[in-house]
């Protein structure tokens, strides 16, 4: 085997894709050839540090928003496959441009929802969508007597909006949305630069777990009170939105006695 053609099997090699036949010519071939020797093992090296990064990888809200949308049409319609599933089945992968493919699709597609309910993984969908459409507000406003008003009529219930200006989490508007398959009142707080989605809609007996979520740097809280279910979402940090959580959750869960 001379050098050109041990070059060329390099990849396959790594990936353990040669026969014995093969594998033990090049290994005869590449003991008295620094050359892919110094390759092989850079090679490796790359791969090694992909594989031990990729549970880090952090995709954009766009990419994110796109890969959650092909998972609903799969789920409405069998016969259709989603993209990245095409593109798993239906390719062949090699060397190592075939290995960093596959690790960033399964980065996104498996480590960044692994364990979180679709609701949740929903919710942040329409969080960053809510931003990247310019789509934030039907009605902006910092009175909650202007905000709630508006959902009449458009919702069979009536939201409880809360003004925490004073708390550093100001009010600016409201919006319709859609969570679970039904309308919900979509409330949206500031802070600094940051935006948060409180969304809520009646329990109707399906009381959310109250357990917070990490997604893709978005973090996500639900909680059920006086029969209304509410769903926070925003990329504020974990202890500016646990704040913000605890400062709806004080004033809406019914007065203790004594209180």
């Amino acid at each position: 085997m001379n050098h050109d053609e041990a070059a060329k099997l390099l990849g396959p090699y790594r990936d353990g894709e040669l026969d014995l036949a093969t594998c033990l010519k090049l290994e005869e071939h590449m003991a008295d050839c620094p050359s892919c020797q110094l390759k092989l093992a850079g090679e490796q090296e790359i791969v090694d540090l992909i594989q031990s990064e990729t549970p880090r990888f952090k995709a954009s809200p766009f990419l994110k928003t796109r890969i959650q949308a092909s998972l609903r049409e799969e789920k409405s319609s069998t016969s259709t496959i989603p993209w990245w599933k095409r593109l798993l089945l239906g390719s062949t992968f090699s060397g190592l441009a075939g290995a960093t493919a596959m690790l960033v699709i399964l980065a996104v597609g498996f480590f960044s929802t692994q364990g979180i309910p679709e609701l949740d993984q929903e919710a942040v969908a329409n969080h960053v969508r809510s931003l990247q459409v310019n789509h934030l507000m039907d009605v902006a406003s910092t009175d909650q007597h202007t905000v709630k008003p508006w959902f009449a009529g458009k919702l069979n219930y009536s939201p409880q909006v809360i003004d925490l200006t004073s708390s550093g989490y100001p009010l600016v508007g409201g919006r319709l949305d859609v969570l679970d398959g039904q309308n919900v009142a979509a409330i949206v707080y500031g802070r600094r630069k940051h935006f948060i989605n409180l969304f809520i809609w009646p329990s109707n007996g399906r009381a959310l777990p109250s357990h917070p979520y990490a997604l893709n740097g978005y973090h996500v809280l639900g909680w059920t009170e006086g029969g209304m279910n509410y769903l926070a979402v925003s990329e504020l940090g974990e202890q500016e939105f646990e704040d913000f959580a605890k400062l709806i959750q004080d004033q809406t869960s019914p007065a203790r006695p004594g209180e």
